[in-house]
This record gives C-alpha cells, sequence and structure tokens, in this order.
C-alpha cells in the first residue's frame, strides 16, 4: 500500500516539534522510555561495552548518550534538522565521542557489515518507507550482528487518534494498512507478520521478543490502558 504521506513530510513534522520533544525529554527519555522501553532494550542488547552501535532515528541523542555512557562506540543518525541538531550541540558539551549523522534512513546506504548492534526505537512505525530504512539497518550490520527495535504494538493499533484514559481497544480493520494520527505527526499500522516476514526475507532470525508492561507504580489514573494492554513491541533478531 502507498501511502499519501511522505518520509518528507513526517521528518517536517518532527523538525518541527524539536522544541517539545526536547522539553519533554530527560537524560533518560520521556515516560514511557523511562519507565517501559529503557529496560526491555537494555535486556535484549545485554553488554554494550566496547560495541559499535548504530542508533537509527535517534531523534534528540539520550539512548545515544545513554550507551555511550555504558562504553559503546556509537553512531547516531537522524532526518530531522532540529532534533540532530540538539545532539549534536549537546555532543559538543559532553564530548562523549558519539557520531551523528542527519540523514533519512530510508535513503542513508551506510557501510555493509560495519556495526556489532543496531538498535532503532520507537521509529519503524513512523516511517512510510519502512522497508528500505529497516534493510539499510541489516545491511550495516556484521554477520552474526544484533538489531534490537522497538515500535507501537501493532496488535492493538486504533484508528484516529490514541487516547490514553481508555481501559481497552476496539481493534478493527488489522489486516489493512492505516495511518494514525499521533500528537507529533502521523503513524503507520501495520501487521505484525509484516515485520516479522520483512526481518526473515532478509537474512535475520528473532531470538527474543517483549511485549513490557507500565511498572504499577508508574500507572497513572489517566493511563488505564496500561494495566490491561501492552504498547509496546521489542524485537531482538540476529543477522545470518
Amino acid at each position: 500500500m502507498k501511502h499519501r504521506v511522505t518520509n518528507d513530510q513526517v521528518i517536517k513534522a518532527w523538525t518541527e516539534a524539536t522544541d517539545y520533544v526536547v522539553s519533554k525529554f530527560t537524560d533518560e527519555g520521556d515516560f514511557y522510555r523511562q519507565h517501559v522501553l529503557n529496560k526491555a532494550l537494555f535486556d535484549l542488547l545485554g553488554t554494550v561495552k566496547g560495541k559499535k552501535i548504530l542508533d537509527s532515528g535517534c531523534g534528540e541523542g539520550y539512548l545515544s548518550r545513554m550507551l555511550s555512557k555504558k562504553g559503546a562506540i556509537v553512531t547516531g543518525l537522524e532526518p530531522a534538522h532540529g532534533l540532530i541538531q540538539h545532539a549534536i550541540e549537546t555532543e559538543k558539551k559532553e564530548n562523549l565521542g558519539i557520531e551523528y549523522i542527519e540523514k533519512d534512513l530510508s535513503e542513508w546506504e551506510g557501510k555493509k557489515s560495519t556495526f556489532d548492534i543496531v538498535v532503532s526505537n520507537m521509529v519503524f512505525m513512523d516511517i512510510p518507507d519502512w522497508k528500505p530504512a529497516m534493510r539499510n539497518c541489516i545491511n550495516t550490520l556484521k554477520p552474526k550482528g544484533v538489531f534490537v527495535f522497538s515500535i507501537s504494538h501493532p496488535c492493538f493499533d486504533i484508528p484516529g487518534k490514541w487516547e490514553s484514559e481508555k481501559p481497552h481497544v476496539k481493534v478493527t480493520n488489522y489486516f489493512n494498512e492505516y495511518t494514525i494520527q499521533n500528537y507529533i505527526g502521523p503513524s503507520f499500522h501495520r501487521m505484525l507478520s509484516s515485520y516479522v516476514n520483512f526481518l526473515s526475507e532478509n537474512g535475520c532470525y528473532i531470538t527474543q521478543m517483549l511485549e513490557p508492561s507500565v511498572p504499577e507504580k508508574a500507572i497513572e489514573k489517566k493511563n488505564l490502558r496500561d494495566r490491561n494492554i501492552p504498547n509496546f513491541l521489542l524485537i531482538k533478531a540476529v543477522k545470518m
């Protein structure tokens, strides 16, 4: 299915939201990154010290900095100009040795067999041209390299705008691709099998999947669905 929304339109939306994103992020990201995604990501990544890691779709750079502080050799890739500039300016102050590249992941063709690990945190469901983006990630991995990514859980997407205060979701139209209006730009619903099969078709096998929940102590009254539904899916794959 061809989306009317283009990569450039999505990138523009995220650039325009730079100030909003930066205001919501601490050194460990926003609410869901702090309380759900970070632990799950690092559980899948394991030891990162000394590893060459591509943080694809790095945004304002919080995860790149966390990885670097754990001893990884990090390259951050991000197309939204405002976000990558924030990451670059922060690097000038902190001098962690992170290399940042401003480029659309769907168009960027990095050097093959370069990275031990590629991580992509909440990116692919926001990219219209997700297949070349994911393929470019896989191509830059070394043989037996690890690919870890997180996405909004595709089994619980709902058309329209995501409303956190609802304690449940009504899933319809799962088998078709459609656009979801987010607080920043659109996301795109795809079947879970679309991601899994694409990994297999491009020389990767899945070793682990996580569907993390929000810790009870962190659930707010407005986040009722967090008690019942996993909002995120994380996949760990290895390149053959």
